[in-house]
Order: structure tokens, then sequence, then C-alpha cells
């Protein structure tokens, strides 16, 4: 991915430190019975350790985004690092329930910063064509810790006890402290001078996404009673109040306004919708395998992890496929898996077997890799990297909510139709069907997922229109590219091909089909592959000997066979291209990268230009000169014989050239595309 050694060891730092808190998630339902039993308290008041840390981690994230404005990316990372680990060691020590709930809820404030953040630095460190790939090792090392972690606390619980738990995290967190202290950039915040604090905007945001997931999850337990449902109205007022006056403020603590751009907000609804459709194979499998099945909690440990271990492995690959073909056939493939496989688990019986059981939730968690990274990438590369951070705040507060509210409908569902069901066909048939019913409000969340991606996902041809406001990255590239196109069509000989480049004094063109779209690229190098001499090598495969044999062909001979053969049987099968609406700084990396002298300019799928290497260098000469002009001039012997300072004529041409330079939105060359080869 062409990043330096101490970009991958800072990447290194944050994502391990992201696993880390995923990880302290993870060990603490084991330990729940053995803190129950130490504690003398009941499953309601001991929930609460994990409740308590879901509603703090919530509501640290849309905080988060205003730190980011303020703080360096290094200050924010320790101190939310140091903030997790000292709620670490509250919960360590723990010598009594309020204590160790105290810990716990000073590990959700680390945490809620510490995600965002480093989303936010992958999403900025990597380009966009890479993101993908990105976010697939990240997701990677996230899906490993809700793997092991059960299995891991279930062994030291068994050896020890629930304390050496946080122990381990906080011994762990100390390491990552000190590593980032020398690997973490300080680099300065974009906004800082944008960023200010709105104390209602505060107020609003801690009470209003507080009370809301507090409401949604007493309502899952309570039902509809006085006290969820007043809750949750207050705090979805208080929410929708903070929204709208993030709108109305000139510097908010959050810029919802990202929820504007479309693409971001779709990516958002439909892993919204995976949220809540997700918690609840996580939450019901166990019950089942359990209550229904009679088996230890180790088992259904296992029943779950081979299916995260395949989605860790899936997420980099998952990552790589975006990067090369976008995200619509991936997403489409996994929401459709995601639907049936979700539709599968609400057709359950008492007599399925755990085989069964297993192999669906692995398919399942297969699903969930090809949409959960993907689709947010996608949806966060519609965004500016300017609001970058402000979109993962959104994106992970929405998530987080929609996580809540799932969690909520999934359990409010099941224990009324279990409640339902329970006095005319027993407890067991009773709890079937409640699984049944809330794996049946999963498969029409997944279903409305699956039509969205159908309608609204696409490849990546216009997504960096998306965030070119106002066209100016079009401005620039048309400013600067050759706008007459000489193509080949797919039925093209290489003898078009050499006529081409000689006539138009070119030394490539891209091959494209009846409609116009690149499918190939042939250069003059290409041809000069095939005209040189050629050998072929053979190997015994028993003593290992190669033998080299000549090519004995004349060159009339070869030049003659390559004249008739198809321009795109020799030259590239899949073009580089760039958007036209593209950054320059990512026009030169794919230049560089790849090795390329110049590569197609795409418009909506479309060529509308050819930029070359020696294009940008005069582009950047010039800008530089024209804001430079001292270096525009050289010392030379003038009429007398003395040194004088005279005008070098290049500064003429840069002084030309600087007049082309678009200051603002100039208007866009006259274009147009020559097909050689082909009709029309």
């Amino acid at each position: 991915m062409k990043l330096s050694r101490k970009q991958w060891l800072m990447l290194a730092v944050l994502v391990f430190g992201a696993f880390v808190t995923v990880l302290n998630q993870t060990l603490v339902t084991p330990a729940l019975p053995s803190i129950m039993a130490e504690m003398a308290v009941d499953q309601s008041t001991a929930q609460w350790l994990t409740t308590g840390f879901t509603l703090v981690n919530a509501i640290m994230i849309p905080i988060t985004a205003f730190l980011q404005d303020r703080f360096s990316t290094r200050k924010l990372f320790v101190f939310s690092m140091a903030t997790f680990a000292v709620g670490t060691l509250m919960a360590g020590v723990g010598p009594n329930f309020p204590v160790l709930l105290g810990g716990r809820l000073v590990q959700a404030m680390g945490a809620g910063i510490l995600m965002p953040v480093t989303m936010t630095v992958l999403m900025l460190v990597f380009p966009v064509d890479r993101r993908g790939s990105a976010m697939g090792i990240f997701g990677l090392v996230i899906a490993f810790a809700p793997a092991i972690g059960p299995t891991v606390a279930g062994f030291v619980i068994d050896q020890a006890d629930w304390h050496i738990l946080f122990y381990i995290i906080f011994a762990l967190s100390l390491v990552i402290i000190a590593a980032s202290l020398f690997l973490v950039d300080n680099k300065a915040p974009a906004n800082k001078g944008d960023s200010v604090l709105d104390p209602l905007s505060l107020v609003l945001s801690t009470l209003g996404f507080g009370l809301m997931l507090y409401g949604f999850s007493a309502l899952g337990s309570a039902g509809l009673t006085l006290v969820p449902v007043a809750t949750t109205v207050v705090g979805i007022a208080g929410v929708v109040w903070f929204f709208i006056r993030q709108t109305r403020l000139p510097h908010p603590m959050l810029r919802v306004d990202v929820l504007k751009n479309r693409r971001f907000l779709i990516g958002t609804i439909i892993g919204m919708l995976v949220q809540g459709a997700l918690l609840a194979a996580g939450i019901l499998m166990p019950i089942y395998v359990q209550s229904l099945h009679g088996l230890s909690a180790t088992v259904s440990g296992l029943v779950l992890m081979p299916g995260a271990i395949l989605m860790g492995v899936m997420n980099p690959i998952a990552g790589k496929w975006f990067d090369r073909h976008g995200p619509r056939r991936m997403a489409i493939v996994g929401m459709s898996l995601l639907t049936l496989t979700t539709f599968a688990f609400a057709i359950l019986n008492l007599t399925s077997s755990i085989i069964y059981l297993t192999i669906v939730y692995t398919v399942r968690m297969f699903s969930m890799a090809l949409v959960n990274m993907p689709i947010t990438t996608w949806g966060m590369n519609a965004l500016d990297n300017k609001v970058m951070n402000h979109g993962t705040s959104v994106n992970n507060t929405l998530r987080q909510v929609a996580g809540s509210l799932g969690t909520a409908i999934i359990i409010a569902v099941s224990t009324q139709v279990q409640n339902f069901a329970t006095p005319d066909f027993g407890t067991a048939q009773g709890t079937m069907f409640g699984i049944n019913a809330a794996f049946l409000v999963c498969t029409l969340l997944c279903l409305v997922g699956l039509v969205m991606t159908i309608m609204f996902v696409k490849d990546k041809p216009g997504e960096e229109a998306a965030v070119d406001e106002g066209g100016t990255r079009k401005s620039l590239l048309t400013s600067i590219m050759k706008t007459d196109v000489y193509s080949l069509s797919q039925e093209a000989t290489v003898e078009e091909a050499m006529r081409l480049f000689v006539e138009k004094n070119i030394s490539a063109a891209p091959i494209v089909d009846a409609s116009g779209e690149p499918v190939g690229f042939i250069s003059d190098g290409d041809i000069l592959k095939r005209l040189s001499p050629r050998r072929s090598s053979f190997t015994d495969p028993i003593v290992l000997i190669n033998r080299t044999v000549p090519d004995e062909e004349g060159y009339d001979e070869k030049l003659a066979k390559v004249m008739q053969m198809r321009a795109s049987e020799i030259g590239a099968a899949s073009p580089i291209c760039v958007s036209v609406h593209a950054n320059l700084t990512d026009v030169c990396r794919v230049l560089a990268e790849n090795h390329l002298k110049k590569v197609p300019v795409l418009e909506e799928g479309h060529i509308v230009g050819i930029i070359n290497r020696s294009d940008i260098t005069q582009y950047s000469m010039a800008a530089y000169l024209a804001g430079n002009p001292d270096r525009a001039v050289y010392c030379g012997d003038g009429p007398s014989g003395q040194k004088e300072t005279v005008e070098c004529d290049c500064a003429k041409e840069c002084a030309e050239r600087r007049a082309e330079i678009p200051s603002a939105h100039p208007a866009e060359p006259q274009r147009g595309m020559r097909t050689e080869g082909r009709e029309g």
C-alpha cells in the first residue's frame, strides 16, 4: 500500500489499541456469573456492566468529533488510552460492585474516543482506492477479539478469577500508551480554528443519547411501562433538538450536515440495519444452545467461534475486492446471504442440530464480512477529508443507536411471543417461538437493507464526483489533460494501432467497446515486447536442469505475425484509469505506482481525456514559478559585460502558463473523442 515504515507502525499501534478495547468488552460476559456470586448481585444488576458500557460509549462518540478538531492525534489517543487504563485498574481492583461499575464506565469513556480516532486516521492515511483494504485489515483485527475473548475469559476464570482479566487488559494498555508516545504522529487538527464547544449541545448530546439508549434497553426487559417509555421519548426529543441545533450553529460540535451527502446517508442506514440484525444471533444463540439444548456455555462459544474467525479472515479479502471491483456485487451477494441465513434461524425448531446451527451462523458471518466494512468504506469515501472525523462520529453513533434499538426490539418481540405461546405450548416450545419471531423481524430488516443495496449502491464510477464540491478538481484536471482522445476498437489490429501512433505522434491509446467504455490499453512498449527475442525454458522434473531454447524466428517474420494480431491481445486487458474528479495527488500516485507515462481520464465511465506525466510536470512547474517569481530569473552577462538580472525564456512561458491555471472555476475546454479502427 506504499506506506512508510513509520506509518505502518503508527497504524499498528492504533489498531492494537482498538483491539484491546473490543477484547475488553467480550471478556466481561463470561465473567458475569462469578461477579454475581462474589458481589451478591442479581442478573439485572450485573447486566449494567455491559449496558452501562454501551451507553457511555455511545455518549462519548459525538464529543469525539469536537475533540479531534481541538487536539492532535497523539494527545487524543494517549488521553483515551490512559482513561481506559484507569478505568481498567478500577475494575480490576473492584472491592464492590459500585467501584467495578464505575471502572467500566470510565473504560467506556476512553473506548468511545479511541474507536472513532482510529477509524479517522485509517481513512486519512490511506488513499481512496486503498481504504477498502485498510478497513479490511482493521476489521480482521477487530473481529479476532470476539472470536478469542470468551475462550480466553473462560480459561482464566477457571484457572484463577475474573480480576486477572482486567489486570491483563491494564498491562496491555500501558504497553500501547508507551508505544504511542513514539510512533503516533503529533499531527495538528485541521479544523482547530473552527471548533467551538457549545455547552447546550454537550448537554443535549449526553442526556439525549443516554436517555434514549437507556429507554431502548429498558423497553426490552420491562416492556411498555411508563418509565421506559417516558425516558425513551425524552431521549429522542433531546437527540432531535441536538441535531437541529447543530445545523444552526456556525461552529457545530458535530457536523450532522454530513448526512446531507446522499451516499453517506445510505451507507449509514444500511450499516444501521446490519448492526441491528447482527446482535440478534449473539444474544439468542446462547439461549437456544444452553436453555433449549441443555449444553454448556463453552459449547455455545464454540458454535459462534468459526463464524467470528471466518469473518475476521474475510474482512481484508473483502477490502481488496472492494478496492478492485467496487462494492455493488459484493454487497448484493452479502445482503442476500445475510437475509437467507437470518431467515434460516427464523425456522429453527427444537430438534435442529448443533452442526446445522454452526454452519448457518458461519455463513451468516461470512455474509457480514461482505457487507459491513465495504458499505461503511463506500459511504465514508463520499466525504471530504476535512469532515472525515465528523463522518466517523456520526456513523459510529447511529450504529450504536441501531444496535441498542435492535436489541430492544429483538428482546421485546421474543419475550412477548414467548409469554403468549408458553401457556398453550409449554416453556421450551414457547421460547422457540419467541426466538423464531425475533429472527423473523431481523429478516425483515435485512430485506430492507438488500433492497436499498440493489437500488442505491453503485460501483466506483462517479464516486469522486460526490466529494468534488463545485467541480474544482474537474476544472483543474481538464485544464491540464489532453482532450483530443484517439482510441482503438476491440477489433482493431496491431497494424492499425501502429498507424495511429505514427500519424498522431502518440505512444499509446485506450481500447474501447462499442459504447465507448475502456476495455484495454495498448502502448508502443507492448508491441516492442512482442518483437523482442523470446526464449522458452523447459525444466526436467527429475534432475531439475533448465534448458533454454532460443527463438529462431526472424524479425520480419515476427513483425508480419504481430501486425495481424488484435491490439487487445497484446495490450493491457484491464486499463488503469482515473476519474475526472480525482485529486491531482492521487493521479500522480497512480502514474508512479504503476510505472505509467499516461493514463485515461474518465467521466461517468467514458474517456474524456488523457493525462501524461509531462502534463503534470509542466503544470506543477508553472504553478510553482507563478508563486515564486524570483525563481524565474537568472544572472547573465549584460551588454556591458557586467552581471545583470535577466528574465529567462522559460519565465515568459511560465507567465503564459500561469494565465491558464484556474483560479476558481474556469470554462471547460471543448472535449472531443476520435476513434480509429472502428466506424463512428
